[in-house]
């Protein structure tokens, strides 16, 4: 039985100024840089489940509304 996560190893290339971004980042956070980098992936993968979902509802709905519209409607905001 194996205790907490397993994870796959990944090797990844970085030009020299990305890597000391997330070093910073890393220190900044007390956690290593493959810590700050799942994190960032997670988001990232977050982000696109909302995009995909939104997508499903829009057309699941069957109808849109245009930009000014929304911005009416929605924003309160004049066209």
């Amino acid at each position: 039985m194996v205790d907490g996560p397993v994870y796959k190893k990944l090797t990844l290339s970085l030009h020299p100024e990305e890597y000391e971004v997330l070093r910073f980042a890393a220190f900044k956070r007390k956690t290593s840089i493959a810590g700050v980098a799942r994190e960032l992936i997670r988001e990232l993968l977050e982000d696109e489940d909302d995009i995909r979902d939104g997508m499903k509802a829009l057309e699941e709905k069957g109808d849109t509304m245009d930009w000014e519209t929304f911005k009416r409607d929605h924003l309160g905001l004049q066209g």
